[in-house]
């Protein structure tokens, strides 16, 4: 491990990643870029430090619309306004669902006609109009220097990356790489959509072939010189897959110096560490009709059927003749009783062909399914008895393998591959003054316990100088207008809509609140940890960072104070100063 060293300008090269996470996560990112924004270091808003943006999913429609913007000298307040009145009025999901309608066409015909690719064309009109990756070439101009939206491509199984032009490195990654004709051309909002078509509810983005647009030449000699080629198209999705908190593009940048580039990693997270745990189907007392085997529910299925015969048998008998009571004479009782004959003809011929083609999905189901056993599965499962067990005893022996996969997948697997991502980050030494994760469940009581502990017992802030803001009681530190906020903030799904009820409710309000509130707390912790960590170097650095530092402290202590009374009057404040 390398020796902790304090960065001589600590706060002035920032990297700051926004996780994925839907509106929750754009919401919330956008409130932690609002306080940025809001505290001054060495006359100008912190946020103006940042030269770094790594977006996933969620966070790649704040980042992409904020860097655009500021590439375009928008001021924060434009963005801060534009970005909320979008995500409030737009439901992104109907929007998309709509375009898949027989009646209507993507605009733009190259694209496969999915749900992904309709998000993508919602994203160009409400978010990006028309803008390409080219349009933020030149980012140098702001002070984002280097913008990062990640998305995951399904041949090797790692990130992909769409950069600013004009960045170091390449986009794509080591084993497809963009080139930069083709990287200029690509839309802003297949990025987007990109970055955040998570699995289940969308299918990938095909590179390039759903990228190419009727101004993009060098995308379609790409999409035609690999289809002459034999090679296929490569299966691009959400970034959240591979690293949902965009830390590998900042670990990466620049990592062969002895000492980290940035001065301080910025870690803005929806995503809970918690793993929601297993549980298996519970067993219910009343069994009812689940009791019955397979095999007597086919029984029971064939028996109604002879009876259904038997009756439109006989129905169609009664109907033929009983106008022999009247010797078929022309009258209306003839008449009706042909017409229902035949109405009855019509419903036996319908049934017949309705079970004909039931026999025959069921029989071509069998075959797809038998054609994925291997033979050796095959003949060891002829051992069960299917047909013979009851409902009740089958049920669990499925639900419980997809609940299983499911827990594997959204909570074993994507938790994983998160702390991964975070312990390259909190076991390098390296970083030990360069870093701070602001998370959407901070602020909960629960997870306030946790933080208490860790400071505790670390000893980091404490001090016969500074005892710590937070080192009493949740109620004392943090309290209980806050506790509300953030609970119900913390609480919100990954969608991309806000319903009616959330809307009255004022969830998005909160969660961008939740925002300023966290990256509030986490920058007074690392102050202290800066400044009150005894022999850690900061009395090395020159008197004025000092200076300029502990001023900051101060500025954000007055901010809690204020926030712990009124959670959203900060929100309140961008509203009104960007009107």
């Amino acid at each position: 491990m390398e020796k902790t060293r304090l960065p001589d300008q600590p706060l002035k090269k920032i990297a700051l990643s926004c996780s994925g996470g839907g509106y929750r996560a754009a919401s919330f990112h956008l409130g932690s870029m609002s306080y940025l924004n809001r505290i001054q270091f060495q006359g100008n808003p912190l946020l103006e430090n940042v030269e770094m943006l790594s977006t996933v999913s969620g966070g790649t429609i704040t980042g992409v619309v904020y860097a655009l913007m500021k590439k375009d000298k928008r001021s924060f307040g434009e963005i801060f306004n534009f970005l909320l009145d979008k995500l409030e009025t737009l439901d992104l999901v109907k929007t998309g669902i709509e375009k898949l309608n027989p009646d209507q066409d993507l605009k733009n015909t190259s694209k496969s006609k999915n749900l992904i690719n309709a998000f993508a064309e919602a994203y160009d009109a409400h978010f990006t109009n028309g803008k390409v990756m080219q349009d933020l070439a030149g980012m140098g101009s702001s002070h984002v220097k280097e913008v990062i939206f990640n998305s995951t491509e399904f041949k090797n199984a790692i990130n992909f990356r769409f950069k600013n032009p004009d960045s170091t490195g390449y986009a794509g990654n080591f084993w497809t790489r963009i080139p930069k004709k083709q990287l200029q051309e690509v839309k802003l909002s297949d990025v987007m959509a990109a970055s955040s078509c998570f699995p289940a509810g969308f299918e990938p983005m095909l590179w390039p072939d759903d990228f190419v647009h009727d101004k993009g030449v060098n995308l379609q000699i790409l999409r035609n010189k690999n289809t002459a080629q034999g090679i296929g198209p490569i299966g691009v999705m959400d970034g959240g897959i591979y690293d949902n908190q965009g830390i590998e593009s900042i670990l990466n940048y620049k990592k062969d110096n002895d000492l980290p580039y940035f001065d301080l990693v910025i870690i803005s997270d929806v995503a809970s560490p918690a793993i929601r745990e297993y549980k298996p189907l519970e067993k219910k007392d009343k069994l009812g009709f689940r009791r019955f085997t397979l095999k007597r529910l086919r029984e029971k299925f064939s028996t109604i059927c002879k009876m259904v015969n038997y009756i439109l048998t006989g129905s169609l008998l009664f109907l033929l003749l009983l106008p022999f009571l009247w010797k078929y004479a022309n009258n209306i009782g003839t008449g009706l009783c042909l017409g229902l004959s035949v109405m009855v003809l019509l419903v036996m011929l319908s049934k017949f062909l309705l079970l004909k083609q039931i026999r025959k999905t069921e029989s071509w189901l069998t075959g797809k399914i038998t054609e994925v056993i291997p033979p050796f599965y095959q003949e060891k499962i002829k051992a069960l008895k299917i047909e013979e067990l009851s409902v009740h005893r089958l049920e669990p022996l499925l639900t419980n393998r997809l609940r299983s996969l499911g827990t594997l997948l959204l909570n074993v697997f994507l938790k994983v591959v998160r702390s991964l991502n975070y312990n390259r980050l909190y076991e390098d030494n390296r970083y030990e003054h360069r870093r701070i994760s602001t998370l959407i469940k901070d602020l909960t009581r629960k997870n306030f316990r946790k933080t208490a502990t860790e400071i505790k017992n670390k000893q980091s802030v404490s001090g016969p100088e500074n005892p710590g803001i937070f080192s009493g009681n949740y109620d004392s530190a943090i309290g209980k207008e806050i506790e509300k906020v953030v609970d119900e903030a913390s609480g919100f799904g990954t969608t991309l809509w806000f319903t009616e009820p959330q809307k009255v409710r004022k969830l998005l309000e909160k969660l961008v609140a939740t925002g300023q509130l966290t990256m509030c707390y986490n920058m007074l912790r690392y102050l202290e940890k800066l400044i009150f960590t005894p022999e850690n170097g900061f009395e090395n650095l020159e008197m004025g960072v000092q200076t300029d530092i502990r001023q900051l402290y101060e500025d954000c202590k007055k901010d809690w104070e204020h926030l712990k009374k009124d959670p959203v009057f900060l929100y309140h404040e961008d509203r009104q100063n960007a009107h």
